[in-house]
């Protein structure tokens, strides 16, 4: 799932999950409350989710990701990074951290990464 405000961000980040990972589904939320909302309803692999959204910021949805479910993978961006906000992504578990704007294809290759361990771990 991608929860990010900036629908065109979401629109292309959705569009090159799709055509690098055939066959994978992609939801989106476009705020924190929207992405637990669907967290609640169905479990996740991954999650990308943006930093600063109107209401709940990604940390506080990687908060309530963590306590709903804590082997999804996640993934952070945020245009307004800071060393304190990474080590605090760190300790909850994100696994990547993206400074805004990105190179897609490394946010593909992160993806690529986290997929190809989570299907590690299923086939062990």
């Amino acid at each position: 799932m991608i929860v990010d405000d900036e629908e065109t961000l979401v629109y292309y980040l959705r569009q090159a999950l799709q055509l690098q990972f055939p066959g994978c589904s992609v939801d989106v939320a476009y705020s924190g409350e929207e992405g637990l909302s669907h967290l609640a309803q169905h479990a996740y692999d991954l999650i990308i989710a943006d930093y600063r959204m109107p209401g709940f910021s990604g940390l506080e949805l990687i908060r309530g990701v963590r306590y709903l479910d804590a082997s999804t993978y996640l993934i952070l961006m945020t245009a307004y990074g800071t060393d304190d906000l990474r080590a605090e992504a760190q300790l909850l578990g994100v696994s990547y951290y993206f400074q805004k704007p990105f190179e897609v294809d490394e946010m593909l290759a992160a993806v690529g990464r986290l997929i190809g361990a989570r299907k590690r771990i299923a086939s062990a």
